[in-house]
């Protein structure tokens, strides 16, 4: 097993995990994103209550996951070792939808390096307020450039 601290700490938005269910591209960004999480123990992901179910109303309405599996995936954000669960602390306003700030506040009380996300809302937040954030808001792709050179 690969050591917790050898992990690269990341938030993951929902809509990765959405594309990543519903893509037939087997080497699809999102879907190779959530394979260094799960299989390859190369994240550490980083989740709130609040992201947790997003997550799985997301599951249940988007991607029509049925109970069983929704209850496994309840317990990978629950108990898996590749999970950090933190407690929400002040929340950032900056996002045009507020649903995304829990992300940006997720990050930030997990000591993320990345939140990555396909959401304009997020990645096109000022070049200033994301210069004075902790971590990187970036696309799959920009990520996995930047994690796997």
């Amino acid at each position: 097993m690969v050591a917790r601290k050898k992990r690269v700490p990341a938030v993951l938005d929902t809509n990765v995990f959405v594309r990543n269910f519903k893509s037939q591209n087997k080497s699809s960004p999102n879907r190779r994103i959530i394979q260094l999480w799960l299989q390859e123990n190369r994240l550490q992901l980083v989740v709130s209550d609040d992201v947790v179910s997003e997550y799985l109303a997301t599951f249940t309405e988007v991607v029509e996951m049925e109970a069983d599996r929704l209850h496994r995936w309840r317990e990978h954000f629950k108990a898996d070792d590749r999970c950090t669960r933190v407690n929400l602390g002040p929340r950032y306003w900056a996002s045009r939808d507020p649903d995304d700030n829990v992300f940006l506040a997720t990050a930030r009380a997990g000591n993320a390096k990345y939140l990555v996300t396909n959401d304009r809302d997020l990645l096109d937040l000022p070049d200033d307020f994301k210069r004075m954030l902790p971590f990187a808001i970036v696309t799959p792709r920009e990520f996995l450039d930047e994690f796997e050179q």
